[in-house]
């Protein structure tokens, strides 16, 4: 019999109505784990975790890891839910031309081109009023996977000289600020190219989710776009 910590996030968590819990098992590997989740708290969570949303699986983490599926005494095992969507930035907003200025004067001499990406709270969505988007983040994973993204898209683009992620983590209001990626190249084209990727790996690769509070109730976005109504 072995102990590991289980972490749940977004509408997981609606499920078992706890963010982490430690559990005693004698499973050897994360298969067999699921099912025993699946005894304690239902098919619907089986089927999340073997299915995904819209074809995206949910990611299965040990100690931090994709690529371990093996379990042992003391890990720390962690239930991503597709993500709905450098930095993070924990419980305050990013002065936005600060940043950018801030980026800028970074430029080296052969630079000739800066490409920013500002993404920001809809105040209506799907013919509803938004109230208030609560995003949170498997940090520890998120803070790993940007330094990740940065480094892939560096090797990437060759005339991509310097390239930032900033994403605020915290109850955010309609027309505020959430992420800001900025790019430094050479030239004009892999600096584009490189927002644009950027752009993509952060929504659907990171352990970032929101919790859309409308005026018709509230949601999860994961896997994109889609919406799964809190329970």
């Amino acid at each position: 019999m072995k102990k590991v910590k289980v972490l749940y996030f977004a509408f997981i968590k609606d499920i078992t109505h706890k963010s982490n819990e430690v559990l005693e098992t004698e499973c050897e590997d994360v298969g067999c784990l699921i099912e025993q989740l699946g005894k304690m708290y239902g098919n619907e969570l089986v089927n999340f975790l073997k299915n995904g949303i819209n074809g995206i699986k949910v990611s299965i983490l040990v100690n931090g890891s994709a690529s371990t599926k093996n379990i042992k005494d003391g890990d720390e095992v962690a239930l991503l839910p597709p993500p709905s969507g450098g930095d993070l930035i924990i419980g305050k907003r990013f002065d936005l031309l600060e940043e950018i200025r801030k980026f800028r004067e970074k430029a080296p001499p052969e630079a000739g081109s800066l490409v920013v990406y500002v993404g920001f709270v809809k105040g209506i969505v799907d013919n509803h009023k938004v109230l208030e988007l609560r995003y949170e983040a498997y940090e520890e994973y998120t803070r790993k996977r940007f330094l990740e993204i940065k480094e892939e898209i560096k090797r990437k683009y060759s005339d991509l000289i310097d390239l930032e992620i900033i994403h605020v983590i915290e109850s955010m209001k309609p027309g505020e600020n959430v992420l800001l990626i900025m790019a430094l190249g050479k030239g004009r084209k892999d600096a584009i190219d490189a927002v644009k990727e950027t752009l993509e790996l952060v929504k659907h690769s990171t352990g970032i989710w929101k919790l859309e509070i409308r005026d018709d109730g509230e949601y999860w976005v994961v896997a994109g776009n889609t919406r799964v109504k809190k329970q």
